[in-house]
């Protein structure tokens, strides 16, 4: 049994530093361009961290107001400081700022000029008491129908979130966009054993359920090329929602197997190697979110444009190299000597999710 648990969490470490990595490429583009790659890769990317986040939780049953009180302190401590904090460091000083920072929308953060990308911790602090509402009520049924719970629970969560009538500000600490996280959130926390499960099989089993799963992220995504709208679960704008939780899915299930392969291949391959530093970077999602973006765009990918001004995709995926090293170089810094900028506190020492 710590043996699986310690799979689990590795292969989560391993997802997750494969998701942040998609990230960063995909702001390698500006807000306003709208190329195939950066289409392709917000139609899962964000459904799938929300997805991870819902696997690395543990269930646990909150009925009284002191729990209550304790888990939206270690929250508050480890997504709302944060925001603030950075919303402060990124956008120029102006005490206008502060209502569009307090109303926390995608809309409201991006107009005061600071990290536009810091709508997703409002977004993943709503849905994390969404999630662990729904979690504490879960412990009403026995443990045989709990994944069926879960899963419905998701089918609610995403009809409550689609239902939202439009709002050209966006709702406040984006609400609507939480709901649909906590359904992506519940989905991991109801699968999570089936995953772990697997994540045990040989290697053909999890070659084909890669193929399968590229197979069919390819059709609903790059063969549709011209017809694949631009995904922006920030605004609410998810496009034709059939082919928006098949790319969610498929993409999901994409980088699950291809996070198992590569962990049976480190473990059990011709030669074996160590996979500490993919671990690592799947343990500092939250630092690289937060840092890489304005140096990728402003520093990074203006200085190489001047270097290999005529090869797009070599710009963007070494500038997101060199961007993802930079960014996990100076998470390493500040968690030594500042670890309130990412949200960390040594109280609460358990609250990694993001």
């Amino acid at each position: 049994m710590k043996k699986k648990g310690k799979a689990r969490i590795e292969l989560i470490d391993v997802a997750k530093a494969i998701t942040i990595f998609l990230v960063i490429v995909g702001h390698a583009a500006s807000n306003s361009a709208t190329p195939l790659y950066r289409r392709v890769l917000y139609s899962f990317h964000m459904p799938l961290f929300f997805f991870l986040a819902g696997l690395s939780i543990k269930p646990v049953l909150i009925n009284d107001w002191k729990g209550w009180r304790k888990f939206l302190k270690k929250n508050i401590l480890a997504l709302i400081v944060p925001y603030f904090i950075w919303g402060l460091i990124f956008s120029p000083f102006s005490f206008a700022i502060f209502p569009k920072l307090f109303y926390g929308s995608w809309t409201a953060i991006a107009s005061t000029g600071t990290l536009s990308s810091l709508w997703f911790l409002t977004a993943f602090f709503v849905a994390r008491i969404i999630t662990q509402a729904v979690v504490s009520f879960s412990f009403r049924f026995e443990k045989t129908k709990l994944r069926l719970f879960y899963m419905i629970s998701a089918i609610a969560m995403f009809a409550i979130g689609f239902s939202f009538p439009y709002l050209e500000q966006g709702y406040p600490w984006c609400l609507d966009v939480a709901f649909v996280a906590s359904g992506f959130m519940l989905m991991g926390i109801g699968l999570r054993e089936p995953i772990l499960i697997i994540a045990q099989q040989k290697t053909v089993t999890l070659g084909v359920m890669f193929v399968v799963s590229l197979a069919i992220f390819l059709c609903s995504t790059v063969l549709r090329a011209d017809s694949l709208a631009l995904v922006r679960m920030c605004a609410a704008e998810y496009g034709n929602l059939f082919w928006f939780f098949v790319t969610s899915l498929s993409g999901t299930m994409l980088v699950m197997s291809l996070s198992m392969l590569f962990i049976r291949i480190a473990r059990e391959g011709v030669r074996p190697f160590s996979y500490k530093t993919i671990t690592y970077i799947g343990t500092h999602t939250m630092g690289i979110f937060l840092l890489h973006k304005n140096m990728l765009q402003d520093l990074i990918l203006p200085l190489l444009s001047k270097i290999i001004p005529d090869i797009e995709y070599l710009k963007v995926l070494l500038g997101s190299f060199i961007a993802l090293i930079i960014a996990v170089l100076l998470c390493t810094i500040i968690e030594r000597y500042i670890p309130q900028l990412l949200g960390q506190f040594p109280k609460y020492e358990d609250q990694k999710e993001a």
